[in-house]
């Protein structure tokens, strides 16, 4: 495998953009061990690695070109936004591939990222893989995160449309900080495929330098006649270093 990459700076005194156009070069004899059935995820993070497909050390046969690019902006040495863009070409097919991301194509996903952070109240972040006719998308995420003094709401949409997968998720984590010592967080999730609420968790905690007590609450619900929902009520205490204890479910 052969990397490049050429960084282009324009700097001031207060902001920093950064350009960088990269490639991988990957050649390799044209057998391949039989992936087809491998679930290893490609995007954005791991698309230029080596090892990409599996951590087994196995090898993609044949020649194959990773390239894209990514644009940052940074004020004051702060990520203000991000942006990164990569593809695959692959000089013949490889059957051998597995195809959730159109890696053993000749022309791959197109893999996205994009982060904006513009302030301390307010960052999100989009990942995506577009299919190569550049019309359909394979899988998007959305996190978003908002910040208002003691209180902190993250949102994490997920949307998954493959030919195996078909999921989207929103989820919400909501945490406030009453002082330094005490706090409230609630969570749930929404299975927006099947309509229905997965569950939400509720959590009083307090916690000093050698000790950490909560209180929580879970109750999760199914869309399965024969399985019913359950409700969870357990206090946990952990000493600092010895350990944690918690009770029994105290709503049996």
């Amino acid at each position: 495998q052969l990397n490049s990459s050429l960084p282009l700076a324009k700097i001031d005194d207060e902001n920093e953009k950064i350009f960088i156009p990269k490639l991988s070069l990957k050649v390799s004899p044209k057998h391949t061990i039989d992936q087809r059935n491998n679930s290893n995820k490609i995007d954005i993070n791991n698309i230029y690695s080596i090892n990409r497909l599996s951590n087994k050390g196995f090898t993609e046969g044949g020649i194959s070109l990773a390239y894209g690019a990514e644009y940052s902006l940074l004020k004051k040495k702060n990520k203000i936004l991000d942006i990164q863009i990569a593809n695959n070409l692959r000089l013949d097919k490889n059957d051998d591939i597995q195809n959730f991301n159109q890696i053993g194509e000749k022309t791959s996903n197109l893999f996205g990222k994009i982060y904006y952070n513009p302030n301390d109240y307010f960052e999100t972040e989009y990942n995506f893989t577009l299919k190569n006719n550049l019309r359909d998308l394979n899988e998007e995420n959305l996190i978003t995160t908002f910040k208002f003094d003691k209180l902190v709401s993250n949102f994490d949409y997920l949307n998954q449309n493959t030919d195996s997968l078909k999921n989207l998720y929103i989820n919400n984590k909501t945490s406030y900080m009453i002082d330094e010592n005490n706090s409230l967080s609630f969570s749930t999730r929404k299975n927006k495929t099947k309509d229905l609420t997965e569950y939400y968790n509720f959590m009083y905690k307090y916690k000093n330098d050698c000790l950490a007590a909560s209180i929580e609450y879970n109750k999760n619900f199914y869309n399965d006649r024969d399985v019913r929902g359950n409700e969870n009520l357990i206090f946990k205490l952990t000493i600092i270093p010895f350990g944690e204890t918690s009770t029994p479910n105290l709503r049996q």
